[in-house]
């Protein structure tokens, strides 16, 4: 089956707390049973120059955040075999190293970050992925709004 996880931190990549341990693990163990398991998740800094493995893909991203348009695009990485993580690259959004500032406290422009975020998963799902079924973790992947 075709299954696509969203989440605004996966383990090793990204983490603040258990839901990275969770999703990076999920994904994994559905990979292993033989689905075909995509998980889109932010770009943030850092990651690239971690991961010589990450490629650029030829999808790019032009949607809609509030009354413009903010580009973005998707490098990919296939760690083990049938999952593919996506990692959404938009440097004014995702140029922090993670979901909170250091001090644990929010960045101040989370909800632009995470509405696009989730747009580009709603993208990414209908256009290019469709799977059979989408698992969205915890609320930055489910902020979707205009």
């Amino acid at each position: 089956m075709k299954l696509l996880l969203a989440s605004s931190e996966v383990h090793p990549y990204s983490k603040t707390g258990g839901l990275a341990d969770m999703v990076g693990a999920l994904a994994k163990s559905l990979a292993r049973e033989g689905h075909e398991v995509s998980l889109i998740t932010p770009l943030y800094k850092g990651i690239r120059e971690k991961l010589p493995e990450l490629k650029p893909t030829d999808l790019k991203l032009d949607l809609p955040l509030g009354a413009r348009q903010v580009q973005g695009d998707v490098w990919s990485l296939s760690p083990i075999k049938n999952l593919t993580i996506y990692f959404i690259d938009q440097p004014n959004l995702f140029s922090a190293f993670a979901i909170l500032q250091p001090d644990g406290i929010s960045y101040p422009d989370n909800d632009e970050r995470f509405i696009f975020f989730s747009k580009a998963i709603v993208h990414l799902a209908r256009h290019v992925l469709k799977p059979a079924l989408v698992h969205v973790h915890d609320w930055q992947a489910g902020s979707f709004r205009s």
